[in-house]
């Protein structure tokens, strides 16, 4: 693939280094016939950190800096909302959530190969091998995609399928945010719900 995001490739550069450093001190140890597990699993979490690093840069060096098709998304999902729901429901409440980076990096690695299996792992790795992309996954399918999920060779993979949207998810969107809410009251809540149509 092509490199996409100078700046990422150049921490990748930079964090090469060390990172070739920790997995050659992992290996060492590994080879060590005495070396004790305290000294090996040390090893092992050094190069994990730097491995978890150094690879995130160098997969975010293959993606643009920002996802021109996320944001399109988004404003799809707000201007859906505005149309449905403005007039029934204060401002405030229509806003598009799950707009982190994380969302949008992990959008960003399935989009790039849409309609194929992303292992999970490597959606793992663009977030810096963060548990919470299973969280970040779903998100996603809050917002209305189409993301299915396969196993192949025995690991978990993920498909986006297509940018179509599932409309039904928007009005849970606006539930979801009004029932989020600490500015009103439970009564509050219900009233505004009641007016959704």
């Amino acid at each position: 693939m092509a490199i996409e995001n100078q700046g990422a490739f150049e921490a990748w550069g930079r964090l090469k280094p060390d990172t070739e450093f920790a997995v050659k001190a992992l290996s060492s140890a590994l080879e060590e016939p005495d070396a004790s597990p305290d000294a090996v699993l040390d090893a092992y979490l050094f190069a994990k950190r730097a491995l978890a690093q150094s690879m995130q840069s160098l997969l975010r060096s293959q993606l643009p800096p920002t996802c021109a098709e996320f944001h399109e998304l988004r404003a799809r999902i707000q201007d859906e909302m505005h149309l449905r729901f403005s007039g029934h429901v204060p401002e405030r409440y229509l806003k598009v959530p799950y707009g982190t980076k994380a969302n949008e990096r992990l959008f960003a690695v399935l989009h790039q190969e849409i309609g194929w299996p992303v292992d999970n792992a490597r959606l793992r790795t663009i977030n810096g091998d963060d548990i919470h992309t299973e969280r970040r996954i779903r998100e996603l399918r809050e917002l209305g995609l189409d993301i299915t999920t396969t196993t192949v060779d025995g690991r978990r993979h993920y498909i986006l399928d297509s940018l179509e949207l599932d409309s039904t998810k928007i009005r849970d969107l606006v539930l979801k945010t009004i029932g989020k809410t600490k500015a009103l009251l439970k009564e509050e809540k219900n009233e505004i719900i009641a007016r959704l149509p």
